[in-house]
């Protein structure tokens, strides 16, 4: 069994937020390649555990994917708070600081504290745990992969690139130039032909 110390938006266990991919595999020691958000994360089959890191290869969270009695324990202050259930992890934690998630029951975030529960009958229970800003920098981060879908509804085939550009000025900032192709906050994949007349768009860039 592992134990792991929460020291939240700093550390859990021997993985420090923000170390190097390096570093984070020398304290776990050997990691299954996971091929989520485009080879960013590592998986830990012995205790189930993934390890994911930024675009710069920093660790930036980890989540622990189940709750089998052995694999790992998950301490804070002195109490375990996981693989616990709902009601112990809320008679050591204030549920009122916690956002309840409207698309699923039983599934809770804390922006204050970085980290994240999960309950699940089909899937089973998660917690994960991130860096300082690590939600904030993710609710972000889905209001503008929302607002790129909404104005992706606005982008037709034949359209020319002047004229997709301008329907998308608003996440300018945000464009990169790959072959022929606009990419938008790598997430909306804007795809022209030779003639730079637009063919498709595709979501989720940065997965692919």
């Amino acid at each position: 069994m592992k134990v792991f110390e929460w020291i939240p938006n700093k550390s859990i266990g021997d993985l420090v937020f923000n170390m190097t991919r390096e570093e984070a595999r020398k304290a776990m020691g050997n990691a299954v390649y996971a091929p989520w958000f485009n080879g960013r994360s590592d998986f830990y089959d012995e205790y189930s555990i993934r390890l994911d890191y930024d675009e710069n290869g920093l660790l930036e969270a980890v989540e622990f994917l189940g709750m089998e009695k052995g694999f790992f324990e998950v301490w804070y202050n002195g109490k375990l708070i996981y693989p616990k259930y709902e009601k112990h992890f809320f008679n050591i934690f204030d549920k009122s600081k916690f956002t309840p998630d409207e698309t699923a029951s039983s599934s809770y975030q804390c922006n204050e504290l970085n980290i994240a529960v999960i309950w699940s009958k089909d899937d089973g229970p998660a917690c994960m745990v991130g860096r300082e800003h690590y939600w904030d920098e993710a609710d972000e981060i889905i209001k503008e992969h929302s607002l790129l879908c909404d104005l992706s509804f606005k982008l037709k085939p034949g359209m020319t690139r002047e004229e997709t550009r301008e329907i998308l000025k608003e996440k300018s900032d945000k464009l990169m130039v790959r072959g022929r192709d606009d990419i938008y906050s790598r997430y909306l994949l804007v795809e022209f032909d030779e003639n730079d007349r637009m063919e498709s768009t595709k979501f989720d860039f940065d997965n692919m």
